[in-house]
């Protein structure tokens, strides 16, 4: 690594204020948080904002809009903003990593660019196969060509995920490559997944008399939307929902536990094998801040969260796993801090780092479920009637007991709901639906996370420690991403689960009272 020699700068804020920095994903979670280090952390520096839109001008209307107007941006000065926006300082690019160029109209641009902060990606676990592998797997080559045809050879911060590794050892080093990609052909796979979504839109067409007579049923019972409507609604769901199954399985055939971690790898692969300037960063289960913009920001439920609601909720009572299992969690501050450091501290030759708990600082499923018990028996949240939710405790089983639990609390719930036809049983008709929808929750959610809670891996961090150490002082206390010392009832009790409870009674009012 580069420390600061002779005449360097030796604070990461003016390291970065010499170059111009280019940062995809900015309208997502980590790419906010690191937007909002960047603006506040830095000094000069001229940042590129590439957002995916028709023109300049939509590019600039979505960075002023819907990205400087969200929550991790009101500590930041408005005057600075106007000013850097007036002065060329902070400027929307627009582009779309799906399209090799990226389509992009002010290419002359990425000449200028001397670090990437690549944060786009689709992380969603359901996604099909030929959109995440557009995103995840081809994204980050195509913008380092659009940018190296622009005459620039930039220093790439690249941020992936732990679970590109493979995760079927005790401990997992930081460049650790998965052995399954040697056997993955990039376009062959989205050549694959592109007919298996031609399959699936011939097959729903065959099912079109299931879908309109699922949808005459719904309208006929007093759902919004026309027969129409909802019938294509249910087959788009269809179709979307077979794709992922089947990728699902192509990923775990492949050794991963789903489409995103596979696509992530061979997003890395590809760029790793095109530049030796690559930092890639690979963070475990992100979650809300640690301490900025402010202590439990979070934007929407992420990995862990719809777990841990739904067990508070007494939706989850069995959880594929062993209590003693880590759950690897970061805060997304630690997330962005570490991609600040690696731009301003670029490696020579290509790199991996890892945040992540796991290996210095680790948090078990059964502490999880301990801190999630202990405070919601404290503030409880409510039924549909006004009532507190007796939080119980959470069971660890194989996953297929816990499928088995999952499946039949759904069966029997769903068969309910097809019987009460009688008067009386009729006017339950509403609930019992409800319910049967939360079970199908409960078990996508058993099915989906389960190759995670079931690892036992730990994730080794001795190069970002290492990378840490690179920074002053100031800087390390100021952009910390030591994950070795977080305080796991604090972060937990203290900032993250309340935050939760705070978005649930935003969400659905009368289901949570003020934490």
């Amino acid at each position: 690594m580069e420390g600061g020699g002779i005449g360097e700068p030796a604070g990461m804020g003016a390291r970065l204020g010499r170059s111009t920095l280019l940062l995809t994903g900015a309208s997502g979670f980590v790419g906010k948080a690191v937007l909002s280090a960047l603006l506040m952390g830095t000094e000069r520096v001229r940042l590129l904002v590439l957002l995916r839109a028709a023109d300049g001008e939509e590019a600039r209307r979505r960075l002023v809009d819907e990205v400087l107007t969200a929550e991790p941006f009101r500590p930041i000065p408005q005057s600075l903003v106007e000013r850097m926006l007036g002065e060329g300082e902070l400027e929307a690019l627009a582009g779309d990593l799906r399209v090799d160029g990226l389509g992009c109209r002010s290419a002359e641009k990425l000449g200028d660019v001397s670090t990437v902060i690549h944060c786009a990606a689709s992380v969603s676990f359901e996604e099909p196969l030929d959109r995440a592998i557009e995103i995840n797997g081809l994204g980050a080559v195509r913008l380092l060509d659009a940018i190296r045809e622009a005459g620039a050879d930039p220093d790439f911060v690249h941020v992936s995920t732990a679970y590109t590794a493979d995760c079927r050892v005790p401990r997992v080093a930081e460049d650790d490559v998965h052995p399954g990609l040697a056997d993955l052909d990039p376009q062959a796979v989205l050549g694959a997944a592109l007919e298996w979504r031609a399959e699936a839109e011939a097959d729903s067409g065959a099912r079109a008399a299931h879908f309109r007579r699922d949808a005459e049923r719904a309208v006929a019972e007093g759902r919004a939307g026309s027969v129409e409507e909802r019938g294509e609604k249910l087959r788009r769901r269809w179709v979307e929902e077979r794709l992922a199954e089947r990728g699902r399985q192509f990923a775990a055939a492949a050794g991963w536990p789903d489409t995103y971690s596979m696509t992530k790898a061979i997003g890395e692969r590809q760029l790793l094998e095109r530049s030796d300037r690559v930092t890639v960063v690979r963070p475990s289960i992100v979650e809300s801040a640690l301490s900025r913009p402010w202590p439990g920001w979070l934007e929407g439920f992420k990995v862990a969260d719809p777990l841990i609601i739904a067990y508070a909720s007494r939706g989850l009572t069995h959880l594929p796993g062993r209590a003693s299992n880590p759950i690897d969690i970061v805060p997304v501050d630690c997330v962005a801090n570490a991609c600040l450091a690696a731009a301003a501290f670029p490696a020579r030759g290509n790199r991996c780092v890892s945040v992540s708990s796991s290996g210095r600082n680790p948090l078990t499923l059964g502490e999880l479920a301990g801190h999630t018990r202990a405070y919601f028996r404290r503030h409880p949240l409510l039924d549909r009637h006004g009532r507190e939710i007796a939080i119980g405790d959470l069971r660890f089983a194989s996953r297929s007991r816990a499928l088995l639990w999952s499946r039949g609390r759904e069966g029997l719930l769903a068969i309910g709901a097809r019987v009460a036809v009688a008067p009386p049983a009729r006017r339950a008709r509403p609930a019992l639906r409800r319910n049967t929808s939360l079970a199908r929750r409960i078990r996508r959610m058993v099915e989906i996370y389960a190759p995670y809670t079931q690892l036992s891996c730990r994730f080794d961090d001795s190069g970002a420690q290492a990378l840490l150490a690179e920074l002053d002082p100031e800087d390390r206390a100021d952009f910390s991403f030591d994950t070795g010392a977080i305080d796991w009832t604090d972060y937990l009790e203290r900032i993250h689960l309340p935050k939760l409870h705070q978005m649930v009674a935003e969400r659905l009012p009368g289901t949570a009272r003020p934490a």
